[in-house]
């Protein structure tokens, strides 16, 4: 280091007609100080001499490097690189001993050991002395190797992405080629056809260019005169079997969709058949009650053994008040009855034990609150091994002002207690109204039941030996 500070008593000239440092400007620097300025400045320092043998080793303290440097004084460099590494460093030597030696840093990979594997630096040349000594400055390029090698191996999994996703695509549109049922795809958020085989562009008369990013509706008519993909969506929702009507090219097709999700969007798969094609032909009977259901102006509902619902048309939600159709699936009929598990089981037992119920008169209670007057008509049907419950409901609200009473008892009964006046006291009076109104409110539950005891009973609030009695003391044990 003595040559070395010696040397810079000349005068270093930075451009012509500018100097720069002087050697009064510079003090002499302590060889400690010059070792710590080093080892601040690189994460690793080597002092080699001309022939490529390391004299000294220094390092940061910050440098990440478990392996006991201090072994490499005395060897030769190119003992601790990779075999790639070795031909570069030998030409950056001999470039320096010729005085040809490229400025440039130049990249090593040193050997590594059981524990812990190669490492690459970026070193610095220096000459430090007229023997041909070097300074070697190297700076750790590991944590830029790791990016690197996460940046490769992103690359590979994304280059296997995209081959994977043209392989599926390939097979996609093979299939969709090959399969002889129309099948489209839709989009719920736009209404536009993503995908259409040929078998779907043949039956609705258009090419498969013209049907790709067409909205659905422009190609194909809805019977209904509604939002098609609405009701498409209802209808996979609901998972009902019944196909929705529509025509394409002039003639009448059945629509059956599939509602699934992906990348976040919601899309449609909808298989087009004619009415008149194979298995997906449906009677004319069928076809007329799939429409009574969609489009009548009676509620009809269809309720297992339970009383869950299974279904309900346009015309029971209407009435019911509800703000999503498909909310109504999977609950009790008994949420909309103004009697609750009363009114359902008269309506289900009479159903059941007689096969059809006519004309029981309630109150359906809406979701927001309200309550109005219903007429049911109820029907069992056998569906495979459990049975289902077919009712009618109709609005009676706007007749129930013009509907005769149902009794002519009631007049005859409230006359002859009227004629009680002046010949028995008022407490006598009372005691036949409240027989008069208890009976005319027995016989209404007998009848409303259908003489079903039982039913009548929890009707009334009454326990069946209560009715019972009650029924004796009016003669109306053997009414039927």
């Amino acid at each position: 280091m003595g040559d070395y500070a010696q040397n810079q008593k000349a005068t270093i000239m930075m451009s012509p007609g500018d100097q720069a440092w002087t050697s009064g400007l510079i003090p002499m620097i302590e060889p400690d100080e010059v070792t710590k300025i080093i080892s601040r400045i690189s994460d690793i320092a080597l002092v080699l001499s001309k022939d490529g043998n390391v004299k000294g080793v220094m390092t940061n303290p910050d440098f990440r490097g478990q392996i006991d440097l201090t072994t490499w004084e005395g060897r030769m460099l190119a003992d601790g690189l990779t075999i790639e590494s070795i031909p570069k460093l030998d030409r950056r030597l001999a470039e320096l001993a010729s005085g040809t030696a490229s400025p440039h840093p130049l990249e090593l990979n040193h050997k590594g050991n059981a524990d812990y594997p190669e490492f690459p630096l970026r070193y610095s040349f220096h000459r430090i002395g007229s023997d041909g000594a070097l300074l070697m400055l190297g700076s750790d390029l590991r944590s830029t190797a790791e990016m690197q090698q996460q940046l490769v191996a992103a690359q590979i999994a994304l280059e296997q992405d995209y081959e994977a996703q043209r392989d599926n695509n390939l097979k996609f549109r093979v299939l969709m080629s090959a399969m002889d049922e129309p099948v489209v795809y839709l989009s719920v958020r736009s209404g536009q056809i993503i995908e259409a085989n040929s078998a779907a562009a043949d039956l609705i008369g258009k090419s498969q260019s013209e049907l790709a990013g067409a909205p659905f509706d422009a190609m194909i008519e809805d019977k209904a005169r509604g939002d098609l993909v609405a009701r498409l969506v209802t209808t996979a929702t609901e998972g009902s079997k019944t196909p929705v009507k529509a025509v394409a090219n002039g003639k009448p097709i059945q629509l059956r969709p599939k509602l699934f999700r992906t990348s976040g969007e919601q899309l449609l798969l909808c298989k087009l058949a004619a009415p008149e094609g194979g298995a997906a032909r449906a009677d004319v009977l069928g076809e007329n009650l799939a429409d009574l259901f969609d489009a009548g102006v009676d509620a009809i509902v269809f309720a297992a053994a339970d009383g869950t619902i299974l279904s309900g048309n346009a015309a029971f939600v209407k009435l019911a008040d509800v703000a999503h159709a498909p909310s109504v699936k999977g609950r009790s009929l008994a949420d909309f009855l103004s009697r609750g598990t009363v009114d359902l089981n008269v309506i289900l037992d009479t159903a059941r034990r007689s096969g059809a119920m006519r004309l029981y008169a309630t109150k359906i209670k809406s979701e927001l609150g309200a309550d109005r007057s219903i007429e049911i008509s109820t029907t069992r049907l056998k569906a495979g091994d459990d049975a289902v419950y077919a009712l009618v409901i109709r609005d009676a609200s706007r007749i129930d002002t013009l509907r005769a009473p149902s009794a002519q008892t009631a007049d005859v009964d409230m006359q002859s207690v009227i004629e009680y006046i002046g010949s028995q006291s008022l407490k006598d009076i009372v005691a036949k109204t409240t027989d008069v109104v208890e009976k005319m409110c027995i016989e209404t539950a007998v009848e409303m039941t259908s003489n079903n005891r039982v039913a009548a009973a929890e009707m009334l609030g009454l326990s069946r030996q209560s009715l019972y009695v009650k029924l004796r003391k009016y003669g109306l044990v053997k009414k039927d």
